[in-house]
């Protein structure tokens, strides 16, 4: 399967305009067009300033870059956020700043710097054109069907007037990079094992407090293992479609299969996600773990359950 964030667009044509407040070709600068609700200011790091941060006004999505690396990140309040960042080692090596803002009127709350951070970071993940240096994948926004459109249309914005801002880590030129993301750190490797068959529509009753829970990017799946060493995952879970650029080809292939089997289905007003039919076995917690988050992370990321035990709530 080949991941593609192209986003449908009715513009043909349009004029971005850049706007520096201050003297200096290299001095912070706002990229915006008429047509859009949605601002990008570039900031230089190495010489910041509290007046310079000041300019980009309320909520906010950002990407920290230098030539090969990047961070994503959200915030409502970018001078306090840059502040912690600016005390922390592994945000040293960035040198310019790519603030995501509402123009020109701010957002009211953090709904789009929620919604442009991750899907900000996985069309760089897919991409490949720099390093990632998120230690923790940003969470998958939950948006309203009637917001849907207006949130796709600030990031189809966005990622237009980043690139016009000089911001290469979704769109560029150049070669892909060969990286992994440190935020996919993988213990279990696919072995042998993995290559098993899946066996799905299965009979499935999880033993009495023995499912668990995945911790991944707020997906809601349940599963427990079995005494052969496989891993059967419960009708409902939650598959993150897109699949990440270092996960092996194992997960496509395997996706494929559900799907050939009708063991999958959408998930209205959620694009980025299908939702589980059926009881599957896979061979092993670890594959399980990949196929279900299309990312190259191993079997840490199931974890007991918060609640294994039925609550009472009483009036």
């Amino acid at each position: 399967m080949s991941l593609s964030f192209d986003l449908p667009s009715s513009r043909t044509t349009c004029t971005s305009k850049i706007f520096r407040p201050g003297d200096g070709i290299t001095s912070p600068r706002l990229v915006h067009h008429g047509a859009s609700r949605v601002g990008v200011w570039v900031i230089p790091l190495a010489d910041r300033n509290s007046t310079d941060l000041a300019l980009a006004v309320g909520p906010a999505a950002y990407v920290l870059m230098n030539r090969e690396t990047a961070y994503f990140g959200e915030t409502k309040n970018i001078n306090m956020r840059f502040s912690k960042h600016s005390a922390d080692p592994a945000k040293a090596f960035a040198r310019v700043a790519y603030v995501v803002v509402g123009y020109p009127e701010p957002w009211s709350n953090k709904d789009p710097a929620f919604y442009l951070q991750y899907h900000l970071w996985s069309i760089a993940q897919a991409a490949r054109h720099v390093v990632i240096t998120n230690e923790w994948t940003p969470t998958i926004p939950r948006v309203r069907a009637d917001e849907r459109a207006e949130m796709e249309r600030i990031l189809e914005d966005a990622r237009q007037q980043l690139f016009d801002a000089g911001c290469l880590a979704l769109d560029s030129y150049f070669d892909r990079v060969p990286v992994v993301s440190s935020t996919e750190r993988d213990d279990d490797p696919i072995g042998p094992n993995d290559m098993e068959p899946m066996l799905i529509d299965i009979v499935a009753t999880p033993p009495a407090g023995g499912e668990l829970e995945l911790n991944y990017v707020g997906l809601w799946a349940r599963g427990y293992p079995t005494s052969d060493r496989g891993f059967v995952v419960m009708p409902g879970a939650e598959f993150r479609w897109p699949i990440n650029g270092s996960a092996q080809g194992i997960v496509d292939t395997r996706r494929s299969e559900l799907e050939a089997k009708h063991a999958l289905a959408t998930i209205p007003g959620a694009a980025d996600r299908k939702r589980l039919l059926v009881a599957v076995w896979f061979p092993s917690a670890a594959i399980a773990a990949k196929v279900i988050t299309g990312a190259h992370i191993g079997s840490r990321v199931w974890v007991p359950r918060r609640y294994p035990q039925p609550i009472i709530i009483a009036n």
